[in-house]
């Protein structure tokens, strides 16, 4: 369905747009309640190792994704996804909140969708200790892309650099290798004339350095 004077698709986008970023709320906002009572190493480490300064590489990542899962019309493929990513900014602050918040680890990384829309993307991620080996991740900055800004009859996403975030579940192989499912999102927050957005999903594997 077309609205009649912009253009912009409302399948769905706005909604998933809308529903990320109550989602990224949400998750701080439960770090936040939990993190008084644990200490840093408790929420971050054993995965990470403190010693890699943020300018430096301290993972590499490459995985497969579905592009379009939310069916962005004009969309949807078999993409590849790899990232890079930095050590910890420096912390030891004495406040948990502060130290968990203050001491992500930068990324930039790319997903080629072979014909579709491609992003290259930036920003910072967090990630929080769940149970033995397992973890959480969530990221958040923003993705250039080559996609349509202002088409009639395909998804178009308005900005050419967006917002970005997202959600891994991992699993820590051993000391050097992770294994995580990955949900990403790109949207601009209604702040240009179109707003689609895109959804990708798939399975990447991480080595450190």
């Amino acid at each position: 369905m077309l609205r009649p004077k912009t253009g912009a698709l409302v399948d769905g986008g706005n909604f998933i747009s809308r529903w990320w970023h109550v989602s990224a709320i949400a998750v701080v906002t439960a770090c936040m309640a939990a993190a008084p009572a644990v200490s840093r190493a408790d929420i971050i480490e054993p995965f990470e190792s403190a010693a890699h300064p943020f300018w430096t590489v301290d993972e590499v990542r490459a995985g497969a994704f579905k592009q379009a899962i939310d069916n962005a019309h004009g969309e949807g493929t078999g993409a590849m996804n790899l990232e890079v990513l930095g050590g910890r900014f420096p912390g030891g602050y004495e406040n948990s909140i502060l130290n968990f918040f203050l001491t992500p680890r930068p990324h930039i990384g790319t997903t080629i969708a072979f014909g579709k829309t491609d992003e290259f993307y930036f920003g910072v991620t967090w990630d929080a200790r769940l149970i033995g080996n397992t973890f959480f991740e969530t990221s958040f900055g923003g993705a250039a892309h080559d996609g349509p800004l202002h088409e009639l009859d395909i998804a178009s996403y308005g900005c050419q650099v967006n917002f970005r975030e997202s959600a891994s579940l991992g699993l820590a192989l051993s000391p050097d290798w992770r294994l995580m499912g990955t949900v990403d999102h790109m949207s601009n927050a209604g702040l240009c004339g179109n707003n689609r957005g895109l959804t990708n999903a798939g399975v990447r594997l991480g080595i450190k350095f």
